[in-house]
Formats: C-alpha cells, structure tokens, sequence
C-alpha cells in the first residue's frame, strides 16, 4: 500500500542513482552528483550546480564545460575534488595526483585518468528558485577509452558511493 508523504523531498530521495561526474571548467574541477542525460538530438547532458560555487561563476564566465566520468575505483580522486573549493586556489590536479587532458574543441581541462570525458557548450541555463542551476551542454566532443563499459561508473545517492546494479531486463528498445 502506497502513502502520501507529508516531507515532499521524500520523493527526490526515491530515485535511483546517479552517475557522479567531475566537472573541469579551465583549471578547475569540482565533484558533481547532479548530473544527467538531457537529449540524443543534438546530444546533450546537463549539470546542477549550487549558485555559490566557484564552478558555477566558472561556467558563467566561460559558456562550456567538461565532464569526466570516474570508475568505482576512483572514489579518492573525486573525495579530493569535493574537498577542496576552487574559491581558494587550490590546484585540485596535483592534490588528486591526475593528469591534465587537452581538449579538442573547449577551453577547459579534461582529465586523464577519467575513461570518458565529454566537452560542453552550454546552450542553456536554467534559472529555477531552487537549490541548484542547471547548465545544459551540447556535447561537441567525446573521448572514451574503448574497453569502457557504463556499469563501471561511479554512482553517488544518500550519501553512498555506489556501483551500477544487474541488468535485470532488456527491453529492445535504443538508449
């Protein structure tokens, strides 16, 4: 029997995992849980980010954005990265022992030992009164080692660090 909650952010806290990503605009990264698929046609993620952040003024400031995905096994790198804040000048490439990556069509940094890094534009920014503002980003180049699998992915809810679950169906149906 279902209930109808009276905290409404019980709903939030239902949904699945996500993938958390490490976020590079210039030099800077920041660690990431609000993070998802925005569209296939032209192919699109988007990025929550707390107004405050330095990342946020970043982003702002330059139009564009990289994601890196991180493995399970890579949880230090991205504890170091959602440590430290930009704000204090820290560079978070040598405090994490990770290697700069050249982008082929961005400004910002990607990062090396993530096994796929995606360049963004941003094509929209959402300005809803809540607690996060949303950047859109076109995709305008992807880097992906080729044994990379999604299940490999580094996902992060309630506080947990987690692994991609079992596939306990297949639809037919083109993700």
């Amino acid at each position: 029997m279902k209930k109808i909650e009276s905290d409404l952010s019980r709903g939030i806290w239902s949904l699945p995992s996500f993938p958390i990503v490490l976020v590079t605009v210039g030099r800077n990264i920041m660690t990431a849980a609000a993070f998802h698929f925005y569209s296939f046609e032209p192919p699109s993620v988007m990025v929550g980010i707390i107004p405050d952040k330095y990342t946020n003024q970043l982003i702002h400031d330059t139009g564009e954005f990289g994601i890196n995905i991180p493995t399970s096994e890579q949880i230090e790198i991205v504890r170091i990265c959602g440590s430290v804040s930009g704000w204090d000048g820290v560079d978070k490439y040598a405090l994490a022992g990770i290697t700069l990556r050249k982008p082929t069509k961005i400004n910002s940094f990607l990062i090396e030992e993530c096994p796929v890094n995606l360049e963004c534009q941003v094509v929209h920014t959402v300005d809803y009164p809540g607690s996060h503002q949303w950047f859109v980003g076109e995709i305008k180049a992807v880097h992906r080692e080729e044994q990379y699998q999604r299940d490999q992915a580094l996902m992060f809810w309630t506080r947990e660090f987690r692994r991609v679950g079992e596939i306990l169906e297949k639809t037919g149906a083109k993700s």
